[in-house]
């Protein structure tokens, strides 16, 4: 199959249901595996060539930025049911507001980021008991990558919006060149100038950079519903109230599963720079395996926000069989593979046996996990496409935050071992993937008329 056939606009509201699925997803996987290759050439590189302080100074800021941008993040998801399904059913004028609109929350929301997370980072990673041996460093990352959150918001605002639409391919693309170019950039700066740490940082805000000013020239060039008109970048407050009724709670649940993972970094790190390096190096390795199954998940939730726009019921009980297959096989092609290749895997980021000690725990644990919470993501897109977010957010506050707050806090206690710490991953997966399903089952998610045809 040529890449131009993958990658162009598809309706779902139409075609043969897991071909079209399947077909959507690829491109969403192509694209959410370029993201990953952010974060995990800075530490590859860094672990190589900067050594493992440095490279620990990377991983022990993982948590604290996905928690602060995490809500913002979630904006963009509303944006993108908005867009889905003012596009399946046809209401170019409500498309219109919701493109301009949501730009602008991506601006002030940038700006509002860059200074608060600067200003803060040396207070977070103190709370987090992040090793004097490496806060230095993790400070300069960290406030580094605050710069370059405004064009993060923007690139990922414009791609939902295009994706949404049906279209992934140019998304995919700014989202390729974007990667290969913060490689080039972490060579460049770390490798061969001695940048160490601040040059990984420099590289990532260059890269995202440059996808965002592709995406808002494209969305501005456009001669489609959607097409960006930078001088009509304002709020409307009808929609921005539609935008934050959906987006503040996917949002929230980003930010609530972030504060769990800042409590389980500030509990890694209470296990020294070893442990911080190769648990960072298993969370990049398991961050690829996780975009395959969100991208399925992505793919769920613009299929039921554009079936139940244009009104299609029929071909959602279907969808969601078609999407929980394409995700279970998925699952268990990923944890076989990472099973099998996890040595090896971690010995790309770093040799040093007491590193490689703590990867390869978390591999053991996380893989034989993947299709549970695969599964939880397609029940919880599809009820996100219908509107319906706060939900899918609550079940992740009880689940994925609470839960995993009260393991560690009564298990720490009686058995100190990183074991406990990798367990609390695949447990509040499983509670989360029980609750999703009651609620899609039993929820009052579905519109009336839907329940007669699904």
């Amino acid at each position: 199959m040529r890449l131009s056939t993958l990658l162009q606009r598809r309706n779902l509201t139409e075609g043969v249901i897991w071909k079209e699925l399947l077909l959507f997803a690829l491109p969403l996987l192509l694209t959410n595996f370029l993201q990953q290759l952010y974060n995990a050439a800075d530490l590859l590189i860094v672990g190589r060539y900067a050594g493992k302080q440095a490279m620990a100074g990377v991983g022990a800021t993982g948590s604290v930025s996905v928690m602060l941008v995490g809500l913002f993040m979630g904006l963009a998801t509303g944006v993108s049911v908005l867009v889905a399904q003012a596009s399946g059913g046809e209401d170019y004028e409500g498309l219109y507001h919701i493109v301009h609109t949501a730009h602008a929350v991506a601006l002030l929301s940038g700006v509002f980021l860059t200074v608060a997370g600067y200003l803060a980072t040396p207070h977070l990673l103190h709370l987090m008991g992040t090793p004097a041996d490496i806060i230095d460093g993790a400070t300069s990352y960290m406030r580094l990558y605050f710069i370059g959150v405004t064009p993060l918001l923007i690139y990922n605002v414009g791609g939902g919006i295009l994706r949404a639409c049906g279209d992934a391919q140019r998304p995919f693309i700014f989202l390729l060149i974007s990667a290969t170019g913060n490689i080039v950039f972490d060579f460049i700066f770390v490798k061969y100038l001695g940048w160490g740490i601040v040059g990984a940082a420099w590289a990532t805000v260059l890269s995202q950079t440059i996808a965002a000013v592709a995406v808002v020239i494209t969305l501005v060039r456009s001669d489609e519903p959607f097409r960006l008109f930078l001088r009509d970048i304002k709020i409307n407050f009808d929609y921005l109230k539609q935008i934050i009724k959906l987006g503040v709670p996917a949002g929230m649940q980003s930010v609530v599963i972030s504060v769990s993972n800042v409590l389980i970094q500030s509990k890694i790190n209470s296990f020294g720079s070893n442990a911080i390096a190769g648990i960072a190096a298993a969370g990049r390795i398991d961050g690829f395996i996780f975009t395959g199954l969100q991208a399925i998940a992505m793919a769920a939730t613009t299929f039921a926000g554009q079936n139940l726009g244009a009104k299609r019921y029929s071909r959602l009980r279907p969808g969601l069989k078609s999407a929980m297959g394409i995700v279970a096989v998925t699952a268990l092609i990923s944890s076989s593979f990472v099973l099998i290749m996890r040595k090896q895997l971690i010995g790309i980021f770093n040799s040093d046996p007491d590193v490689q000690y703590y990867g390869l725990r978390m591999m053991l644990f996380l893989a034989s996990s993947y299709w549970i919470f695969g599964l939880s993501e397609i029940f919880a897109g599809f009820i996100r496409g219908s509107g319906k977010t706060m939900p899918p957010m609550l079940i992740a506050l009880i689940s994925m935050c609470g839960l995993r707050i009260l393991w560690l806090y009564i298990a720490m206690p009686i058995w100190q071992s990183i074991d406990v710490i990798i367990l609390s991953y695949p447990i509040s997966w499983t509670l989360t993937f029980i609750a999703n399903s009651l609620y899609f089952k039993f929820g009052k998610w579905l519109p009336q008329e839907a329940k007669m045809e699904y």
